[in-house]
């Protein structure tokens, strides 16, 4: 029986597929970057068939003039929002870290990054009451303002030398602890920090501000620069939330609880977000070379797409070629329309989100949008990680029926979108939930948020295979 389900075409179709997608496996492996833009490069093609295909049919269109366009319309709209979207973004993003932070515990013991600091400085900087106080002129020098403190804390915060005699006893230590232990090499460091000076301070602020001003900005910036600060805004929503007939011994155990939790999430939160935001620059950076391989790639592909569709079956052997035809059309077909619906979706629910995050009056809407678009390309998990800022962004108010209708808001807005999105694949296989959650722990584990966007791809792929190979090899008699 088994040699007989192993001289099938379709069994020896099954087998050079999986060690096709090994090896694309193993090339994705390489590098994070060159999976990115071959993955981003792919998608680009798989929106522009459809619009080329609809350009030939309807409009007449010759196929290399509407992938001209495509492609022109796709990249100049990818590079002008890159462009101008940038540094606002950046701002945004840096001013809303404040806003995480002060919803958190205010943990004394805590470390402050540069991030922080730079946060810190940002917020001193944009209060209403400091910026009623000046006129004109220095509200225009306030970003050279920011940049020289900016620069100013970063010397700060860089580790200062420890004592050569302290030195000189820890290597004397070291070393005889390490004496019978053969070859060896000794790295030390410091985390000690210089410390910040009041009239260094006034003399920086004193370049842009007039000299009563830029004493009590000095004085601020003292005091509170390098302090992680909180206004612990998480007491009001267990305070809202908190059943009245609770005796106060039982309210503060559940305070406690509470703050415990938040401590442990915000430890999280601060290894990972402050450095994630400090990458922003260089990720920009990326994102250009990204971008220009992805122009490259995208071109010559789209020219040559439908020589390589003719080709790739042809990597199969002739007696199996039409089971592996089949095989990579239903594939295609259903990668085209999950890529574009989830696209199409992410975009349209991160404009919604933008907008009503605009009506609501909270602040950040640019950011709120984005990041709605981003994590809609996730799907199931992408929907929690949209929320939870946007949750932070309506506490953030202290009004708790604000936060109310945004939940009310948020559900409709993603019912909706649930439901185009079963329109969109109709009639097109769709992925079990579950699988979708497993697959989206399996490859974020293994590259990261950029697995968690391909996850349902790879699933996709995996499930095209048992249909056409696994599961009409196990209903043979």
């Amino acid at each position: 029986m088994a040699r007989g389900v192993m001289k099938q075409p379709r069994f020896l179709a099954a087998i050079l597929t999986l060690v096709y997608l090994i090896g694309g496996f193993i090339l994705f492996s390489i590098s994070l970057r060159t999976a990115i833009i071959l993955f981003a490069t792919f998608t680009v093609v798989l929106f522009l068939e459809p619009w080329t295909r609809v350009a030939q049919k309807y409009l007449r269109v010759k196929r290399s003039v509407s992938l001209g366009i495509g492609l022109t319309v796709i990249f100049v709209g990818l590079i002008t929002l890159i462009v101008f979207l940038t540094t606002p973004l950046a701002k945004e993003a840096s001013k809303f870290y404040n806003i995480v932070r002060d919803f958190f515990p205010s943990v004394e013991e805590a470390q402050i990054t540069s991030f922080e600091v730079n946060s810190n400085i940002d917020r001193m900087l944009s209060q209403e009451d400091f910026m009623a106080a000046l006129s004109r002129e220095e509200i225009d020098s306030l970003d050279l303002l920011s940049k020289d403190l900016k620069g100013y804390y970063a010397d700060i915060m860089r580790p200062v030398p420890a004592g050569s005699t302290s030195i000189e006893k820890e290597l004397l230590t070291i070393q005889e602890s390490l004496k019978d232990k053969g070859n060896y090499i000794i790295i030390m460091s410091s985390t000690e920090r210089s410390q910040a000076s009041y009239e260094e301070l006034e003399a920086i602020t004193g370049k842009y501000l007039n000299v009563e001003t830029a004493a009590i900005l000095a004085d601020n910036l003292f005091n509170n620069a390098m302090q992680v600060q909180s206004q612990e805004l998480w007491r009001d929503v267990v305070a809202y939330f908190m059943p009245k007939n609770f005796d106060p011994a039982r309210q503060q155990a559940a305070y406690e609880s509470v703050r415990n939790f938040l401590i442990q999430v915000q430890s999280s939160l601060r290894d990972f977000l402050p450095g994630l935001l400090e990458m922003v620059p260089s990720l920009i950076t990326g994102t250009g070379l990204i971008m220009f391989f992805t122009i490259v790639g995208a071109i010559y592909l789209s020219y040559y797409f439908l020589l390589v569709k003719e080709y790739i079956p042809k990597i199969y052997p002739k007696k199996v070629r039409k089971v592996a035809r089949d095989f990579l059309s239903d594939t295609y077909k259903n990668l085209e329309r999950y890529v574009i619906s989830v696209v199409l979706i992410a975009i349209i629910v991160g404009i919604v989100v933008g907008i009503t995050v605009k009506i609501m009056g909270l602040k950040y809407s640019l950011l709120m949008g984005i990041w709605a678009a981003f994590t809609n390309l996730i799907p199931i998990v992408g929907v929690p990680l949209e929320i939870i800022p946007l949750i932070l962004l309506a506490i953030s108010t202290q009004n708790i029926w604000l936060v109310l209708i945004l939940f009310v808001v948020l559900a409709v807005i993603h019912s909706a979108a649930f439901i185009l999105f079963l329109v969109f694949m109709k009639g097109y296989n769709r992925i079990n939930p579950v699988m979708i959650i497993l697959m989206i722990v399996v490859a974020g584990q293994l590259f990261g948020l950029f697995g968690a966007i391909i996850a349902v791809p790879f699933a996709i792929i995996i499930k095209m295979l048992w249909i056409h190979f696994v599961t009409p090899l196990m209903d043979e008699n």
